[in-house]
């Protein structure tokens, strides 16, 4: 079996689905699983983005928001993507190549070039998914890693202290509780302990009404998806069709909160930390962290009570500026600015300074993480 081009989305789906109830020998092609990635592009056209990637090649199909991809690696074999457009800001990429070779060739491409990233899935929704998908989540995975707080002797003493565990841990975790039922359980204890609980991935099976497994897959809080057994490759779709949809609303929410200087309307964004913390520490540690944060700032002045930067969204290159108190943070993102930023600060201070970081639109119609 060798990957290769189709012209119908339907036909593609049919051989996603022959690979995943092993219907092809292919012993090469079969060691791999089938990976998802949602991305976010603010490119006017598909056909304007891969111009600036001499490694890929568009193969249209005879569906105008479908495309097959040849990817070239740095030994010059071809991989083959499966792209879905249908909606324009959040594409959706599909593949059965091998996970050394093809995750960093995405990433590269697709998350972390000019005018493409990642998506930033907070906690919250994360917590929300694993509660509310109809399905049985049978494991977690759990990643935690403190950037903000300063090592010193004083660190090394508060250890002692669970109370302020979250404050200087770094660790990962997986859970697979053999009763499903019993995942609460471990997470509340945890958080009695003070242990942050960022989520880093969700497993889930899904059952038919026979019980019978539909899709055994994960799900990553930056919008990837690996399939590990099933039968049923469309459940698959539809679920992955779910998480993009509900964070395309929520970036329009977000972007409907942009500030329009000709009309003077628009609102504050209000990142709220746990703790205190020392403005400079943050502004030198976004500026440090320049790979997951993708921020040039550039102070300005200090007032009594917070420090203001002018910061570059160096996805975009649109502009916004923080002012950072002790115990927050404001945004004004302008309207020509991409909505992603807030998600990707508010994210990355979750998964780096701690979950219980929380945001909020000053006008309050809008709340993540109370």
């Amino acid at each position: 079996m060798e990957s290769h081009q189709f012209e119908y989305k339907s036909d593609w789906v049919q051989y996603f689905e022959g690979f995943l109830k092993n219907e092809y020998k292919d012993v090469e092609k079969t060691k791999n699983y089938i990976k998802t990635h949602i991305v976010e592009s603010n490119y006017d056209s598909i056909e304007s983005f891969s111009r600036n990637f001499k490694e890929i090649k568009l193969l249209p199909s005879k569906e105008e928001n479908f495309f097959n991809v040849e990817v070239k690696n740095d030994r010059k074999e071809t991989h083959f993507l499966y792209l879905d457009i249908s909606n324009s800001r959040f594409w959706i990429i599909h593949n059965i190549e091998p996970q050394k070779i093809i995750k960093s060739k995405i990433e590269d491409i697709f998350c972390n070039s000019y005018l493409q990233d990642k998506i930033y899935i907070p906690n919250e929704i994360m917590e929300e998914y694993r509660r509310k998908e109809n399905t049985d989540s049978l494991g977690i995975s759990i990643k935690f890693k403190q950037l903000f707080m300063e090592d010193s002797k004083e660190i090394k003493d508060e250890l002692s202290n669970t109370e302020k565990v979250e404050e200087f841990i770094d660790y990962s975790l997986r859970l697979w509780p053999k009763k499903t039922k019993t995942m609460d359980f471990f997470l509340e204890n945890f958080k009695k302990i003070g242990l942050p609980i960022n989520y880093n991935s969700l497993n889930y099976v899904f059952f038919d009404e026979f019980g019978d497994t539909l899709i055994k897959e994960d799900l990553y809080f930056d919008g990837r998806f690996i399939i590990n057994r099933g039968k049923d490759f469309k459940h698959h779709l539809k679920f992955v069709d779910n998480v993009r949809d509900r964070y395309n609303t929520l970036m329009k929410q977000i972007e409907e909160n942009r500030f329009n200087w000709d009309d003077l309307n628009g609102n504050l964004f209000i990142i709220y930390f746990n703790k205190e913390l020392d403005p400079q520490n943050i502004f030198n540690i976004i500026k440090k962290n320049h790979d997951i944060f993708k921020i040039f700032i550039l102070y300005l002045f200090k007032k009594d009570d917070y420090y203001f930067y002018d910061c570059i969204d160096e996805h975009t290159g649109g502009t916004f500026t923080l002012q950072i108190f002790k115990d927050k943070m404001y945004i004004n993102l302008k309207k020509d600015s991409c909505g992603n930023i807030i998600l990707r600060i508010f994210s990355n201070l979750q998964k780096y300074l701690s979950p219980k970081t929380r945001l909020e639109i000053d006008n309050e119609n809008f709340i993540i993480g109370k």
